[in-house]
């Protein structure tokens, strides 16, 4: 079985087109979305018809959970809020459906699907380092964690008989350790900030217990002309071409 893992669409309908694309050619035969399918984008609507088509496992995000006050969306920095607001009065009923029926959590074969931490998902905090990583497996069960959030692309790897964990660059591994338990955050698609303006999706090959990161590069000028013509911050295109 081949697994296609995404995360953070963030309403960039262009980002997410070029990556389904990609995938059609993947022979891909499960998709996981870790959520975060709305927010500081032009197309939610689209982003999460095109979710729901796919009838891929997906958990609920901050974003996804912000845009129907399930969280506070005070906690956000000022141009999300802008961004949650704008969303707010923009989605139709099938897409706040679909939205609210989203888990926090799922557990599926050998993964753990959450959006941002296996402990306190609801509370939305983030993996930055090593210490914050290595707490988090206690919460989960399976030997593979999936994660977003953060938007940055990174594998923790945990030794299971000696308990010890590192930090592995994504485009350094390419198979799982049998010996090993792992943590993969799989970046973002619609909005990444490692320094790396495409998009981001991790091809997961139970069979061979293969792993790939792909970057798959995107209309970045389209998507930031729908925001600026959106009146959404102008932050939020101008980053795109950043990667930040």
């Amino acid at each position: 079985m081949r697994i296609a893992v995404f995360s953070d669409i963030h309403s960039n309908l262009e980002a997410l087109q070029a990556v389904l694309d990609f995938l059609s050619r993947e022979k891909i035969d499960q998709f996981l979305c870790l959520g975060d399918i709305v927010g500081y984008g032009a197309n939610p609507n689209e982003c999460v018809e095109m979710i729901k088509n796919l009838n891929c496992l997906c958990v609920a995000g901050n974003h996804d959970w912000g845009v129907l006050d399930k969280t506070d969306i005070a906690n956000f920095n000022e141009p999300a809020q802008v961004a949650l607001l704008w969303t707010k009065h923009r989605l139709n009923k099938e897409s706040r459906e679909y939205l609210a029926k989203l888990p926090l959590k799922v557990e599926w074969e050998k993964f753990f699907l959450v959006h941002a931490t296996p402990k306190e998902p609801a509370d939305w905090h983030y993996i930055y380092r090593l210490n914050q990583a290595e707490a988090q497996f206690q919460y989960f069960n399976q030997p593979i964690g999936l994660i977003g959030h953060s938007h940055y692309p990174i594998i923790i790897e945990q030794n299971i008989e000696r308990k010890q964990i590192q930090a592995i660059q994504t485009h350094q591994v390419s198979r799982f350790n049998i010996d090993c338990r792992y943590l993969i955050n799989v970046g973002s698609v619609g909005q990444p900030r490692d320094g790396d303006c495409r998009a981001c999706v991790v091809i997961i090959d139970n069979e061979t217990n293969g792993i790939r990161c792909e970057r798959i590069e995107y209309n970045i000028k389209l998507a930031q002309q729908k925001i600026l013509k959106s009146g959404l911050p102008s932050i939020l295109a101008h980053r795109l071409a950043l990667g930040k």
